[in-house]
């Protein structure tokens, strides 16, 4: 039992994360962030938020470099595939 409090860290099974979206929600301005490691992931949800209608703003943002792969107000749309 003395191994599971050892003082090694915990590696995690997860990838990191490499996508950000983040959306912005009419009055009261409530505002949601979500990481995803994977493109298509990150992909579906800012598609599907834009076709509810009800976000305000959508951005997909590499964490990486900081590149804007979405962008619901500017009308911006980098095909996943280069994501």
């Amino acid at each position: 039992m003395g191994r599971w409090s050892g003082p090694e860290p915990v590696t995690s099974v997860w990838p990191p994360d490499r996508f950000e979206v983040r959306c912005t929600f009419p009055p009261p301005d409530f505002t949601s962030s979500d990481r995803f490691h994977y493109p298509e992931f990150a992909y579906e949800l800012a598609r599907r938020l834009r076709e509810g209608g009800y976000a305000r703003q959508i951005q997909v943002i590499r964490l990486s470099d900081g590149a804007v792969l979405f962008d619901l107000m500017s009308a911006r749309e980098v095909p996943v595939a280069n994501w």
